[in-house]
């Protein structure tokens, strides 16, 4: 995430210097043309993991530990909006592997225990959006769609004395949303993006929220801010409940 945050700040001077020697049409005041518009946007968010398994113990994964133990991610965001409709889709995959070795006891004895654990995990946020109220500085749109969670744990290890083991476990949830999105111009660049949804399922109930303020460029915009995501569940032998927050930063692309 600090690699992340340096290269867009040492980007930013030259972000300003193109901006303002380019004609690049803004939307600042004004209507947006009546055609499609389609957007793209990838970014690095430094989530933390955290929750309550269902037997009561907490969970806390620091973005430092997924970060060390990350094989593979991706997060990003794709849309189109023509006059006041716009469809979306939202997606976070993450791959984490990690290795445990320690030596328990059990009835007085001791027992070396060694394991291997592979966490995937997808989440997508699908939908469409209205937008009910335009003034010359502020847009607001009604969001209805669906979110989906995919989780796979597979652990293999061994005990000593017992053998080998292996425990594979996976599920998923969808869930209905409905939820309102924003954007606010402070002037022809600069502009805040809000968004926060609720909704329920599979799980007894999801929620979200995301801040954000941005930087028009002349090819792109320059994205940071604040986003939290959570889970209730009353059916799932693993959770009671799940959420991922952290600060993101990224690049967005108009077409």
């Amino acid at each position: 995430m600090r690699r992340v945050l340096i290269l867009l700040l040492l980007s930013f001077p030259f972000c300003v210097a193109q901006a303002q020697s380019s004609g690049r049409p803004e939307t600042f005041g004004g209507s947006l043309p009546d055609r499609w518009l389609l957007g793209a946007e990838v970014y690095l968010w430094g989530a933390s993991v955290g929750g309550e398994s269902r037997s009561g113990d907490n969970i806390d994964i620091g973005f430092d530990e997924l970060v060390k133990d990350l094989e593979m991610g991706f997060m990003g965001t794709l849309a189109a909006s023509r006059n006041e409709w716009t469809v979306f889709a939202d997606m976070i995959y993450l791959n984490v592997s990690d290795d445990i070795r320690q030596t328990v006891r059990f009835r007085g004895d001791l027992f070396r225990v060694g394991a291997d654990i592979d966490l995937e995990g997808f989440v997508s946020t699908l939908g469409g959006a209205y937008r009910f109220y335009q003034s010359d500085r502020t847009r607001l749109n009604l969001t209805l769609g669906a979110r989906y969670l995919d989780l796979d744990v597979d652990v293999t290890g061994r005990v000593d004395r017992f053998g080998r083991f292996r425990i594979s476990r996976s599920g998923s949830v969808w869930d209905g949303i409905i939820g309102l999105r924003g954007k606010t111009d402070l002037d022809d660049r600069w502009y805040l993006t809000y968004y926060a949804d609720v909704g329920g399922g599979d799980s007894d109930s999801t929620w979200q929220a995301l801040a954000a303020v941005s930087y028009r460029c002349y090819r792109y915009d320059i994205v940071g801010g604040y986003r939290y995501l959570k889970w209730n569940f009353d059916r799932s032998p693993y959770f009671d409940d799940l959420d991922l927050s952290g600060f993101f930063a990224g690049v967005k692309f108009s077409f």
